[in-house]
């Protein structure tokens, strides 16, 4: 069984492929969660890892088309992109975080030894701060971690602060 196993995973080997999700506001169906007991029931190797993992603005022909480490709030949609080698057959789940809070979550199942999926979060320009996007395996445990920063729009046309000490007048008068 462990050979025709093996043997199914070097035939896909080479292969690339690519999945994608966007963002819906509707919770996961229950079906699609997969617990850690199921994640034992799988009979695929554990062993396996994430390659790239980046934060970006688009995807052209399967491939980030740059690397976000800073977003400013006019812009409102990122996506996150990860490589992942080794897990075919298993599931990984895009995990979205902000403030420490869970904002979004999307599972992918693995369908290749070469596998490249992204997921896409749509912003609110209130957010700012900190996002944290994590590739998580059937058990829970965590693959990669990373971050990128949603910053306020600076705006060019604003007037620039003085950078002179404000002025202060007193008087006194004496009393007699």
């Amino acid at each position: 069984m462990k050979a025709k196993f093996l043997v199914l995973l070097l035939g896909v080997a080479n292969a690339t492929f690519c999945a994608h999700a966007e963002e819906n506001n509707a919770p996961l169906p229950a079906s699609d969660a997969v617990t850690p007991a199921d994640a034992t029931k799988l009979n695929v190797p554990a062993a396996g890892q994430v390659t790239r993992a980046i934060f970006t603005s688009d995807i052209k022909n399967h491939e980030p088309t740059d690397d976000i480490a800073t977003l400013s709030n006019d812009k409102t949609h990122i996506a996150y992109f990860t490589e992942i080698q080794g897990m075919a057959g298993q599931t990984v789940t895009h995990r979205w975080e902000y403030n420490g809070k869970l904002m979004f979550e999307m599972p992918f199942q693995v369908g290749a030894s070469r596998w490249r999926v992204y997921s896409t979060k749509t912003l609110n320009p209130a957010w700012t701060g900190e996002w944290k996007a994590s590739v998580v395996d059937a058990a829970g445990g965590s693959l990669s971690v990373n971050t990128f920063s949603y910053t306020k729009k600076i705006d060019v046309n604003a007037p620039a602060a003085s950078t002179l000490a404000p002025t202060t007048s007193a008087t006194s008068s004496k009393q007699p």
